[in-house]
């Protein structure tokens, strides 16, 4: 079992070195990412994922590797949906495109710092309240009708608490001084826009782990593997950002996807602690369903995407045309 202080110790100093890797290399100087590099990057990430859930498989047992393969997946799923309000966010501040990189890279510190917090606090609370799960699990459910039936939520950056108590206590620059936090303004110290955009994305990254976290709890109840397998696919969140401004089309119907994830996880998680002995196949079974059932979900939504014709732009096309 991977649960010992050496298990924790090991794969968190590797997570401070990938960090520092991706800041130093890959980020350390500012420029556009590419389609073609965003996909190398992608695939190294998720090679340095994979790897770490060999370990977890070998190191720990297959139930654990089992579980981080599907809490893994689960997450990297969610994390689409999160770099959708990752583009408003951009586009609202007019980051240049060589500055997004470094942006995200900050983005993704934070969404690591807000899910360990919550993990710490999730953990402590199931292990001393059992039925919290009810309440988690009906807040997924909740959760996976809000994003299928409420419609688009409209995401202000400028209704932010975080930018708008920044804006009272120091006066706020309108120009980018490269990737500076702070600049000179008319001979006095002030805000950039870009530390305008980490706030966001900080606060923002709480919400996400508000919505997040119960679901791989809803997948195990292991501290190890929900927060290894969370932070592998935050890592990964940064190079699939520049590839999710390139393929925007494939993912119309994700928000019904990821709602039915959502819904699925939050049923298993109420029904599994209603029921301590129940298994649709089996202890290790149930866990190879959880997982073809996500991914089955995920891939789903992206083939309807393709498949399905698109209708908004069916109708701005023809509105076009009608005025040519």
């Amino acid at each position: 079992m991977l649960e010992s202080f050496n298990h924790w110790l090991i794969f968190n100093v590797a997570l401070v070195v990938l960090l520092v890797f991706d800041l130093l290399i890959l980020t350390r100087k500012d420029h556009e990412v590419g389609m073609k590099e965003a996909a190398w990057l992608t695939v190294f990430w998720t090679f340095v994922a994979a790897v770490v859930g060999v370990w977890v498989y070998t190191a720990g047992n297959s139930q654990q590797g089992l579980e981080y393969v599907t809490g893994y997946v689960a997450e990297r799923a969610l994390s689409i949906d999160n770099l959708f309000v990752f583009i408003v966010i951009f586009g609202y501040f007019n980051l240049p495109k060589q500055f997004q990189a470094k942006g995200l890279l900050f983005g993704i510190v934070g969404a690591l710092l807000a899910r360990a917090l919550f993990i710490g606090i999730g953990v402590a609370v199931i292990t001393a309240f059992s039925w919290f799960l009810f309440i988690l699990g009906a807040f997924l459910i909740y959760t996976a009708y809000k994003l299928a039936f409420a419609g688009e939520q409209e995401v202000d950056p400028s209704k932010n608490i975080t930018v708008r108590l920044a804006k009272k206590f120091m006066p706020v620059s309108t120009e980018y001084d490269g990737t500076k936090f702070f600049t000179k303004l008319n001979g006095v110290r002030a805000i950039t826009p870009f530390l305008l955009v980490i706030l966001v994305l900080a606060t923002t990254d709480v919400v996400f782990a508000i919505d997040s976290i119960p679901t791989v709890f809803g997948i195990t109840d292991d501290p190890f593997v929900v927060w290894s397998s969370n932070a592998m696919a935050v890592l990964g969140m940064r190079p699939l950002f520049f590839l999710l401004v390139g393929m925007v089309r494939l993912f119309r119907y994700l928000q019904y996807g990821l709602a039915a994830i959502l819904g699925f996880v939050g049923l298993k998680m109420i029904v599994e602690e209603s029921f301590h002995d129940f298994h649709v196949i089996g202890e290790l079974g149930d866990i190879y369903l959880s997982l073809g059932v996500i991914i089955g979900i995920l891939a789903g939504s992206v083939l309807m995407s393709m498949i399905l014709p698109n209708n908004e732009e069916d109708e701005h096309a023809l509105a076009a045309e009608s005025e040519e």
